[in-house]
């Protein structure tokens, strides 16, 4: 079930989850006082979905619907010219400590049900406020699907993976912030790291869908947990100004390899 939004915003104030400028371990202090001249790299963070949902990506959707918290875009609905409906959101992954990253998740509607019937309460720190401890602590409502739908923007398209590798920087002026030691978390196309870096990740971090006459951008936002939801040209072209494109089917090989 995707975390509520008034969840992860109780998490981030709490400080039980990553932000975008955070603090630094110790060992991480270490690692910077070394001079280590490479980052360690992670794993990358691919898409969590399923083939055959991805697959509906690449001709099978018409109608979508956008879910907004004020101005910030949270989930979409797909459907899909079988009636089957998608929800696609955000994921997220603590590749080491003070180091958060993004992908996509798209789930089926009985994958939603299943992880709501086996949601727990989370276990938590015993100095979490009371206040935040019941909000994390209540059961989040049934996942329910919209019945209206927009029509799906393209009539036609070509899908692609959007990649970039994320790397965090420490002891660099990361602007107003909070807490100690802060580090500052960016983005640069697959292996154009800075050599200054101490850890990256390689992240899809979202999904292309270009047809004749416009495109049509879904992606992680910086903002834990939101979407960079755009059909404008200038957006989509300064987010893809630090990507690699990999056209679905070549992707979908490659995650089967």
């Amino acid at each position: 079930m995707p975390i509520d939004r008034r969840q992860l915003m109780a998490l981030l104030v709490s400080g039980l989850t990553g932000f975008v400028s955070v603090g630094v371990d110790e060992d991480q202090r270490h690692h910077a006082k070394r001079g280590k001249s490479m980052p360690i790299e992670f794993p990358p963070f691919e898409l969590q979905a399923s083939t055959l949902a991805l697959q509906q990506l690449e001709s099978g959707i018409s109608g979508w619907r956008v879910e907004r918290t004020g101005n910030f875009a949270t989930n979409v609905w797909l459907r899909t010219f079988d009636g089957a409906i998608w929800l696609l959101g955000v994921d997220q992954q603590d590749v080491r400590p003070m180091f958060e990253v993004f992908t996509l998740e798209i789930l089926s509607m009985s994958e939603l049900r299943e992880r709501w019937e086996r949601w727990e309460p989370p276990a938590l720190a015993d100095d979490v406020p009371e206040n935040f401890r019941q909000l994390l602590r209540t059961r989040p409502a049934a996942p329910v699907a919209p019945t209206d739908f927009d029509p799906w923007p393209l009539r036609s398209w070509r899908t692609d993976v959007v990649r970039r590798a994320e790397f965090v920087i420490e002891g660099e002026d990361v602007g107003p912030t909070f807490g100690n030691n802060p580090n500052a978390q960016s983005a640069s196309r697959p292996k154009a790291v800075p050599p200054n870096a101490s850890a990256s990740c390689e992240v899809a971090a979202g999904i292309l869908f270009t047809g004749e006459k416009s495109r049509l951008l879904l992606a992680v936002d910086w903002m834990p947990m939101d979407m960079l939801v755009s059909q404008d040209t200038v957006e989509i072209d300064a987010f893809l100004t630090d990507c690699d494109r990999v056209v679905l089917a070549d992707y979908l090989v490659r995650a089967r390899q």
